[in-house]
């Protein structure tokens, strides 16, 4: 039986083990960027850091007390969160390239040579694997860990804002971008966040944000989108409120002993 999440404060030693899991966790998350891409420039170095990354965080969470590792987590398996926030964000964030032509604060055309054939395929395929596993390294970072493993504000309003908060801490290597960047990784995060408090599964979770790293791979195959000034980063954010909106399609969070 894995510990079940509780509503009184956590002893200090209990805290304690909690705060190191998370110091572990988050290092190994920004490892792969920071010394695969920044350092050395490897890709091979990057993904390889990258899948170490899940065997840290299934140690990590059994060295919490669950069984499986993932469990802390809350990844247990939910096919219905993780394809029904899948198909809200694949069809989400094209029609937000599309509003944003339309708006002037994104351009789009087509690419030279677009891939065509089985060399589509395989790129499809790539961007699908390669969008996969950091977007749920990233979701146990920022939701999974916050949401059973530490629920330090519970599971509800206080979880999904402080989520939020953890999200934008996440993107080290991206705050240098400013305020603005760091108000559209926030709300964003809140989406992310909430489909995790109401489906009570990170599947819910990883489906927006896969669906969205996904759907930029994708569309990034066949168009040169590029955004107009700060264009990209307020669609970006208005787009994660939609999402926010939109997480009322999800599955329901049901009861179940993990």
């Amino acid at each position: 039986m894995s510990p079940a999440p509780s509503e009184s404060p956590l002893p200090s030693r209990v805290a304690l083990r909690c705060a190191l899991a998370f110091a572990v966790l988050y290092a190994c998350y920004v490892a792969p960027e920071g010394i695969g891409g920044r350092l050395l420039g490897s890709f091979a170095v990057t993904a390889a850091l990258m899948l170490l990354f899940h065997a840290v965080a299934w140690g990590v969470g059994r060295w919490l007390g669950y069984r499986n590792g993932f469990h802390a987590y809350a990844l247990e398996w939910r096919g219905s969160a993780l394809a029904r926030a899948l198909a809200v964000m694949l069809v989400l964030k094209p029609v937000s390239v599309l509003v944003g032509v339309w708006l002037g604060v994104m351009r789009a055309q087509p690419l030279e040579k677009p891939q065509m054939g089985t060399a589509l395929l395989v790129a499809v395929l790539g961007v699908a694997v390669s969008t996969f596993v950091p977007s749920v390294a990233e979701d146990i970072v920022a939701r999974g860990f916050w949401y059973r493993a530490w629920p330090v504000v519970g599971q509800g309003a206080g979880y999904v804002a402080l989520s939020a908060g953890v999200f934008v801490l996440t993107h080290v290597y991206r705050l240098g971008n400013g305020p603005l960047e760091w108000l559209m990784l926030f709300c964003t995060g809140l989406a992310y966040a909430a489909a995790v408090a109401r489906t009570g599964s990170l599947w819910g979770a990883v489906g927006l944000h896969w669906g969205w790293n996904l759907a930029n791979g994708l569309l990034d195959l066949q168009l040169d989108i590029t955004a107009v000034g700060q264009g990209g980063r307020i669609l970006s954010t208005v787009t994660g409120l939609v999402a926010l909106g939109l997480v009322v399609l999800l599955p329901k969070r049901r009861d179940a002993t993990v």
